[in-house]
């Protein structure tokens, strides 16, 4: 069970504000002119090496654009997919905040992939508005995660008109650009764009070594020169005019090697050696740290005046630039920290750097920071122990994903030793979708606690045995497992956990319902999920679990089909439906489909016992809520209960066609479900009832072509895989291929599978 866990986390202003301008800043109108570009092309990339000055391009053109400009700054290890689209979402809201808002409650459900809700989301809302927005990314390199590359190509493939992305990166960025470069939706600026012409150099270097505008006519052949050096490279030219200010005011600086990687280390070292002896100090001995503060150095350095020194940095020019709008926190270039750091060349001091700043983020609350400093300082185990302590934080601040990618960065002995981290990093990982992590992490587990060394339980469970157990039932076997894997798993959780005032005795009983369910058990699986629903532990659960289990409930009673009601079931599951029906709505007026988990057997009961009432309306609004909900999470069996469901209502509202359609998604819903001969019969029964040759409707051509990525989606779902193993067969994750799903389905305007593929061959497609 899993449900909304409060906002996204403490984001650090720097990473969602247009960074500032340097004082030297030289106007270059040629660039700006085709950055103007984005206003008639969908997508613009600047790619090119550190120090070609792409941040500080984007950012004075960002001042000056005309239009609202939405910035994130990338770091290295964010590749965590609802961190990166908290990061859009929030940049967004700036502009726009009755899109992003319903984004950002979406993205507060970990168990929800953001291509499942929240991208969609955030599309749909740019495609009611008129007015251009520009989302930047920079510092897209940093990012390498597959899971949100590919969701940035989908986002990318289907901007609508009101939203412009403009990327920046030190390498191409894998998001599918040759495809946008066929259709001309691409603006590029690169390396050669972005080298200084002779005059930009010139103004650039008036504007370092007199400060103002003044003709530098007294340094024509040091220009030259550096021209020479750097080819026109935006950091090489600054480096070159500090060391001529430097020169300029009377200190002897030699000439320098020939090249370009002579010339930087060279002008690098030069530009250090210039600067006084407490900022040098300061400089080289915050080399460790990312992020710079005042009060963080102070405390990490031992002084006093970091904050004056490192404003007098930035007003210099000297590589150290402001993040956020009120001067608390800088970046040091990265060419130029790493220059610090090889000067520095003290591993034993870095990491003392690196555990006193940790020590600092701690205490200020900054519990990410201060475990990631924590790990980056060598001390995994002081890290790991600060991660059990703050799981709770991560989940309450909607960072699960952050959660397990920390836990993925300590020792593997380290992790190894603690059985609540394993299992928290366990939950995690299934939580978020990562399923292929959850057995290993449970087979740790289980064997520390075999080996009678299980140290502190799992918060909630009368036994560690019970929560690896019903992690194990939930997320630790396959779906087109044999159910029987799942429900010894469950039976497992059950007989170790006996105390009903615990949250870990419901879990246990709801993991071994949800397994009977699936295995189309639906009277055991009452028995459970009653005595779970009964249980002292329950009302204490979190509203979203409290729904799950309802749902649940309410199903089973409300089985077996209309052929043979029972009264009394169904007028318990009408008062259990009236006793929720404010908390769901509520939910589903917060999170919307992203509430999926917590609603969709609600309404999939609700619309059953309103079809055998007769108000086939209301039982039609509810059904085919539940069919699109299932779409967004449920087990694939349970899925296929649904969709039977909905196309059983569908008929009986006098609507084949809308059945037939159900029946082909529960079929290919069934491709990722076990093997099940009741499931066979139900959907065949129905179809019979369906007639297999209902009225087709006549569409017409396509008002919106397919993308590339579509296409070769459409032709995949013309064989018998699953959406999991034409993933595997396209190289993309099981929700990227949903995604695309989805999107072909609508611009072909069908609903199942079948229906996609003979249209697709009716238009030759496929």
């Amino acid at each position: 069970m899993s449900g909304p866990r409060g906002a996204g986390g403490p984001l650090l202003a720097g990473k969602l504000t247009v960074p500032p301008v340097p004082p030297a800043l030289v106007p270059r109108p040629r660039l700006q002119h085709r950055l103007d570009a984005v206003r008639t092309t969908p997508v613009t990339v600047v790619a090119a090496g550190a120090g070609y000055g792409k941040s500080t391009l984007l950012a004075a053109w960002a001042r000056h654009a005309g239009m609202p400009v939405a910035w994130v700054t990338l770091e290295s290890g964010e590749d965590d997919p609802a961190r990166f689209w908290t990061y859009v979402a929030t940049a967004l809201a700036g502009s726009v905040p009755d899109v992003a808002g319903p984004v950002l409650r979406a993205l507060t459900v970990p168990s929800v992939d953001p291509l499942d809700v929240a991208v969609p989301e955030l599309l749909n809302g740019f495609a009611a508005r008129d007015e251009l927005t520009v989302l930047v990314l920079d510092d897209l390199h940093e990012v390498t995660e597959a899971r949100v590359t590919e969701g940035l190509e989908f986002f990318l493939d289907h901007l609508p008109p009101a939203l412009r992305v403009v990327l920046a990166s030190r390498t191409e960025p894998p998001v599918g650009l040759a495809r946008l470069r066929a259709r001309g939706r691409l603006t590029e600026l690169v390396a050669d764009d972005l080298r200084f012409t002779a005059q930009e150099a010139r103004a650039l270097l008036t504007s370092v070594v007199h400060g103002g505008p003044e003709d530098p006519g007294s340094e024509p052949a040091a220009l030259a020169g550096l021209l020479a050096r750097t080819e026109g490279w935006a950091a090489g030219l600054v480096l070159g005019a500090l060391t001529l200010r430097d020169r300029a005011r009377g200190r002897a600086v030699p000439h320098g090697p020939p090249g370009l990687r002579h010339a930087v280390d060279y002008l690098l070292a030069e530009v250090l050696a210039g600067q006084t002896a407490d900022r040098r100090e300061l400089l080289l001995r915050s080399a460790p740290l990312d992020r710079l503060s005042g009060p963080l150095c102070d405390a990490v350095l031992d002084r006093a005046d970091s904050g004056a020194i490192l404003a007098g940095l930035e007003r210099d020019g000297v590589f150290v630039t402001a993040v956020d709008g009120d001067g608390r926190w800088y970046r040091v270039h990265p060419l130029f920290r790493a220059a610090l750091r090889r000067e520095l060349d003290d591993p034993t001091g870095a990491a003392g750097v690196r555990h006193r700043a940790a020590a600092w983020f701690w205490q200020q609350g900054l519990v990410e920071e201060a475990i990631r400093a924590r790990i980056d300082a060598g001390d995994s185990a002081g890290a790991a122990d600060w991660l059990v302590q703050s799981a709770g934080t991560f989940i309450d601040t909607a960072r699960v994903g952050v959660f397990a990618e920390l836990g993925n960065r300590l020792d593997p002995a380290v992790v190894a030793d603690s059985v609540p981290l394993l299992l928290s990093l366990a939950w995690a990982a299934g939580v978020t979708g990562r399923l292929d992590r959850v057995p290993e992490l449970l087979d740790r587990a289980a064997e520390r606690v075999r080996t009678d060394r299980p140290g502190p339980g799992f918060p909630g469970f009368a036994d560690p045995a019970g929560a690896i157990a019903a992690l194990r039932a939930v997320y630790g076997t396959a779906a087109e497992d044999s159910p029987e894997v799942a429900l010894a798993a469950a039976r497992e959780a059950v007989a170790a956990e006996t105390d009903p005032g615990l949250p870990g005795w419901v879990v246990a009983r709801v993991a071994l319902g949800g397994a009977l369910l699936a295995a189309g058990r639906e009277a055991e699986a009452l028995t459970q999920l009653d005595a779970a629903w009964r249980a002292p532990a329950a009302p204490a659960l979190p509203v979203f679990s409290r729904l799950e289990v309802a749902g649940l409930l309410a199903w089973c009673l409300v089985q077996p089909g209309d052929d043979d009601p029972d009264a009394e079931r169904d007028a318990r599951a009408e008062r259990l439906l009236r006793s929720t029906r404010d908390d769901a709505a509520a939910l589903e007026g917060q999170l919307g489909d992203a509430a999926a988990a917590a609603l969709v057997l609600l309404h999939a009961a609700s619309g059953v016992l309103d079809r055998r009432a007769g108000r086939l309306g209301s039982a039609r609004a509810h059904s085919d809520r539940a069919a699109v909900l299932v779409e967004v999470q449920a087990h694939p069996a349970v899925a296929v209960l649904v969709l039977v469901s909905a196309a059983e209502t569908a008929l009986a509202a006098g609507d084949p066609t809308a059945a037939l359609g159900f029946l082909d998604r529960a079929r290919e819903a069934q491709l990722s479900a076990p093997p099940s001969p009741v499931l066979d019969r139900q959907i065949a029964a129905v179809e019979a009832r369906a007639g297999r040759r209902a009225a087709t409707r006549v569409r017409p051509a396509l008002m919106e072509p397919l993308t590339e990525r579509e296409v070769s989606v459409l032709r995949a779902l013309r064989g018998p895989l699953s959406q999991r193993e034409v993933g595997a067969a396209l190289h993309l994750s099981i929700n990227t291929v949903k995604s695309y799903t989805r999107s072909l389905y609508r611009k072909l305007d069908v609903g199942s599978r079948r229906e996609a593929v003979e249209r697709g061959r009716a238009l030759g497609l496929c």
